[in-house]
């Protein structure tokens, strides 16, 4: 039921550019209007305490204020920000559709783009517009974003397009060939014509475009939900104490979507591999009823793991159909409904980030949680109920041949029993230490060992209600401190869908970690691990991966050959490494024959300087000369894009 997407949160433009809505029917109509050309920039917690002033003085004060705290040059007589704001609410408002548009709206928070490219009357791919923003310098938005909007036909708006929640299918156009093609086969096509174009598809980071991630979330929803909240995260918000709070007023988030739930993470080790096992549960599951009579959901699952330098060690997605009957409906209502899923993970400590997200009904929640992944660390997993798992087998929160069954709201009813996993050589102290001050600890006695994973188990049977401490001591030191919840009531138990893997797959396990070392630039940890992978692990889809190690080790050609093999897609940054490893080993020949291949990606300053060298180098001087003055040309237009900025 699961299908695995590499990749990180699903956020809707539906509900982010939810406009500011004016319902106060006595306000005059010239503050209406302002609030309606203001509402992209506004916050909610502004458009709160606006609504509630009473006087027009307090509304003219707050207008002065709402442009002050934007103005860019305080002690200059014009407000930039003010002047430059109203000239794309005009252009929004004439060649955009106005800022309720998604264009419009883009627009008016990001600015003018650095480029537009347009493709209008094409046979392969609908009307689309790439907007390209480079080096925007504003929170959350990479340096070079590409941003695609789409219509299906002229007579509908253009739609922001994202990446993993939107296919590629939607941007071929029904004349371009069969329906029935694949996610990636609709990519390829729209390559072929458009490369930039089949890029943006993928990610709104060029550089993170991969083909094989289609249909995964990554990190496009998560930066376009930080293009739209810009509002509620540049402006100090502090003026707006000066007009007292409106009862009832809170400054919320940028969207309504968000929905609460719960989660829990384990870090868990079998054959020597480490796991982060993970369990979310949403309050509430929304379905859709299809005309066979089941209520459906497409549901994802996303992780994003982060060292303590921002870099992203490992992003991934869990994406599975819901099809769910009259009665197995009625049970998750009543029980509610888990989902685990495990990554295989490389030693260090981590920032971890967890989405779950409804795509059917456009709902998410989101935890974060630190973790520490050490060989030596006893390991804790606790919960309702332990069960053996078939030989081989490896399932979210798990240890030896033994899994946990877990909530991860941590309550337990009345007569249950707390039980749970420990690996560790030594014997460890298990204690339920009771919140409430003075009562004394319960010592958990029933510990047993099953070679190196213990079992314990506490009845709750005669444990008054309240909240308690899971503590559990080896030599002295605290590793495992969680929260437990035991209930005067029965509980019931959430239904459990999850995500099983093989020790078979060990191999598999193994590539996906040398790549979490490539990614934490670790390459020789990395290839450490890669030449030692059987000869059908190092298939063509694979190999741009272990090049990148060898190429980063300073093994150019070994890095060359590799890509080099028949079948490896060339892909950009294919490419790029096959001409810098050129250049590396003087086969000036091949180097030039990629950088020119290159072009098709896009015509750099940077690719024609690079060309102008090698040319020159090979005695060309006048592919060299033509190369050099189009680096000019390109050099001259960048600034004048930027001095019209």
């Amino acid at each position: 039921m699961f299908a695995r997407r590499a990749g990180l949160v699903g956020l809707l433009i539906a509900a982010a550019l939810a406009s500011v809505s004016v319902r106060a029917a006595e306000m005059p109509e010239v503050w209406k209007t302002w609030l309606a050309e203001v509402a992209p920039i506004m916050s909610r917690a502004e458009a709160a305490v606006f609504k509630s002033l009473g006087t027009e003085e307090d509304r003219k004060r707050f207008q002065t204020l709402f442009w002050r705290v934007r103005d860019p040059v305080p002690g200059t007589p014009e407000n930039e920000f003010q002047a430059d704001y109203y000239k794309r609410f005009r252009y929004a408002e004439s060649r955009l559709g106005g800022a309720a548009t998604e264009r419009g709206r883009i627009y008016l928070v990001l600015g003018k783009p650095a480029e537009i490219q347009t493709f209008a009357g094409s046979d392969t791919v609908v009307d689309c517009e790439l907007w390209i923003y480079r080096a925007t310098g504003r929170p959350g938005v990479p340096p070079l974003l590409y941003l695609l909007f789409y219509r299906k036909d002229v007579i509908d708006d253009f739609h922001l397009f994202y990446p993993g929640m939107n296919s590629p299918l939607e941007i071929l156009s029904p004349s371009s060939g069969p329906i029935s093609v694949s996610r990636g086969q609709a990519v390829r096509m729209i390559r072929k014509a458009y490369p930039e174009l089949a890029k943006a598809t993928l990610s709104v980071i060029p550089d993170e475009a991969d083909i094989n991630a289609i249909g995964g979330l990554g990190s496009s929803s998560t930066v376009i939900a930080q293009v739209l909240s810009l509002p509620e995260r540049e402006i100090e918000k502090a003026y707006l104490r000066g007009f007292g709070s409106p009862q009832g007023t809170v400054d919320v988030s940028y969207t309504t979507r968000e929905v609460a739930g719960k989660a829990a993470l384990a870090v868990t080790r079998h054959a020597g591999i480490a796991f982060l096992g993970y369990s979310l549960m949403p309050d509430e599951l929304l379905t859709v009823r299809n005309k066979d009579g089941f209520d459906t959901a497409h549901l994802v699952l996303n992780a994003r793991i982060e060292d303590s330098s921002g870099r992203t060690i490992w992003q991934g997605d869990r994406e599975m159909s819901l099809k769910l009957d009259a009665a197995r409906k009625a049970a998750v209502e009543t029980n509610k409904m888990v989902f685990n899923d495990l990554v295989p993970v490389i030693d260090g400590r981590y920032s971890v980030s967890l989405t779950f997200s409804n795509k059917t009904t456009d709902e998410f929640f989101v935890h974060r949680e630190e973790i520490t992944v050490a060989p030596e660390r006893p390991l804790v997993i606790a919960g309702y109920k332990i069960k053996e798992l078939p030989e081989g087998m490896i399932t979210p929160l798990s240890l030896g041949r033994y899994k946990v069954l877990s909530d991860p709201r941590s309550i337990f009813g009345r007569g249950e029993s707390l039980e749970g996993l420990i690996l560790s050589a030594e014997k460890p102290e298990v204690r339920l230490v009771p919140w409430e001050s003075g009562a004394p600890p319960i010592e958990v006695t029933d510990v047993t060992r099953d070679g190196d994973v213990l079992l314990f188990r506490q009845s709750l049977a005669g444990i008054g209600p309240g909240n308690y401490d899971l503590v559990v001591r080896v030599n002295g030191a605290e590793v495992c401190r969680r929260r437990v919840s035991v209930l005067s009531f029965v509980v019931e138990k959430p239904l459990e869908l999850e995500r099983t893997e093989s020790l078979a797959a060990r191999d598999a396990l193994l590539f996906e970690l040398g790549q979490e070392h490539l990614n934490a630039g670790r390459p020789d940890l990395a290839l450490g691990i890669f030449e030692k992978l059987p000869e059908s692990l190092w298939r063509p889809e694979n190999l741009p991966v272990i090049a990148r190690a060898y190429y980063l080790q300073k093994d150019f050609a070994r890095a060359a050959e590799l890509l080099e093999r028949p079948g490896v897609e060339r892909t950009y940054a294919v490419l790029l490494v096959l001409g810098n490893a050129s250049l590396e080993l003087h086969r000036l020949d091949r180097a030039a024959e990629y950088f020119e291949l290159l072009r098709k990606y896009g015509d750099t300053v940077e690719n024609n300087r690079v060309l102008s060298a090698i040319y020159l180098s090979l005695g060309q001087s006048e592919k060299s000369r033509i190369c050099r003055e189009r680096a000019e040309a390109l050099e001259k237009e960048r600034a004048v894009r930027k001095e019209s900025k």
